[in-house]
């Protein structure tokens, strides 16, 4: 299946982006980014709307974009702590010293149906993260509620993070809105849109203060990702009325320039790259609106900003997760599940 539409869809990806967009190239361009043959295929995890707890899928090199639950389409696990409820699922693969040993999942700690509206959960929502950690990607255990955020902040969602080689240990980020000291109810409207904060750690349960990492005022930045060229260069996603890319080259801290198009009416973008081809990424992102659920755009330069959503794959029952590459084993071990 793989085979005729990867070359077909390739093809339209890449007109596409001569047409609409160039390559943001540098010192460290795409092609630092080469397919890894010790992986066999990829894991999705991913959250339902109506539902609690934490789902599973696998799908293969042959077909990336194809996946298939695992545990009889039943929830791995239910959080038991906070507000029992996950959103914004991410799986964190271990860097330095921890690369190929240690994965850590995050995700926000929100029960919308415990609020009277949006509004009323982003002004007094949870300020902490729910975690856990796994050895295996199969058993996942030290389920944490930590608290990154203090009072004035009206929530900490869509969590994610990246192994910040610079930094020897985890840039952690998620997106939150302020509101004013004395306004301890917050009563009286944030005083911004939501921004992107920042922490680092080392082992997911002590982090260090929390500072800004994005701030587009008077305009919102939620649902920020990274897709890894290599330890200097990165791929940018964030949403504000839809998802932008942008492209650096500096490290994770240095400048990033947008590129290509915004994908309307879209937010929580999560990249990979391609298990068998160079410098090729698949997005998978979740529609705003009744008709929400995840959609999936790719193969495609990912520095370009340009993409294709691949329409002959339903996976609207997913909701704003992320992709991992799996070894041969790894995957074994998840479709026993």
């Amino acid at each position: 299946m793989r085979s005729n539409y990867y070359t077909a869809s390739l093809a339209c990806a890449c007109a596409s982006a001569v047409a609409l967009a160039a390559p943001f190239t540098g010192d460290s361009g795409i092609l630092g980014k080469r397919a890894d043959s010790s992986k066999v295929g990829y894991l999705t995890a991913y959250w339902k709307t109506n539902e609690t707890g934490i789902f599973f899928a696998l799908s293969t090199n042959d077909d990336p974009l194809t996946f298939t639950p695992i545990n009889g389409g039943e929830p791995l696990f239910v959080p038991t702590l906070g507000q029992k409820t996950v959103r914004d699922l991410s799986i964190v693969p271990g860097g330095g010293e921890e690369d190929a040993t240690k994965w850590y999942l995050l995700a926000t700690d929100l029960n919308i149906e415990d609020y009277a509206s949006w509004d009323a959960a982003s002004a007094n929502g949870s300020k902490a993260l729910l975690i856990w950690d796994s050895t295996d990607l199969v058993n996942w255990t030290d389920e944490r509620l930590i608290t990154v955020e203090d009072d004035t902040a009206g929530m900490a969602w869509a969590p994610d993070a990246i192994y910040d080689p610079d930094a020897g240990s985890y840039m952690v980020h998620w997106a939150a809105k302020f509101f004013a000291e004395n306004d301890t109810a917050h009563n009286n409207g944030a005083i911004g849109e939501a921004v992107m904060r920042y922490a680092h750690t080392s082992d997911f349960q002590t982090f260090t203060a929390p500072e800004t990492y994005i701030d587009r005022n008077p305009n919102s930045t939620i649902d920020l990702s990274f897709l890894k060229i290599n330890d200097t260069a990165y791929v940018r996603f964030w949403a504000h009325e839809g998802i932008h890319t942008e492209v650096g080259y500096d490290g994770l801290f240095g400048a990033f320039e947008e590129v290509g198009e915004i994908v309307a009416d879209y937010e929580g973008a999560y990249a990979f790259w391609d298990n068998t081809a160079d410098g090729v990424a698949y997005m998978i992102a979740d529609k705003l609106g009744d008709d929400a659920g995840i959609r999936l755009y790719g193969p495609s330069d990912p520095t370009t900003g340009v993409w294709v959503q691949d329409t002959a794959v339903d996976m609207a029952y997913m909701r704003h997760g992320s992709v991992l590459a799996l070894t041969q084993e790894q995957y074994d071990a998840l479709a026993a599940v």
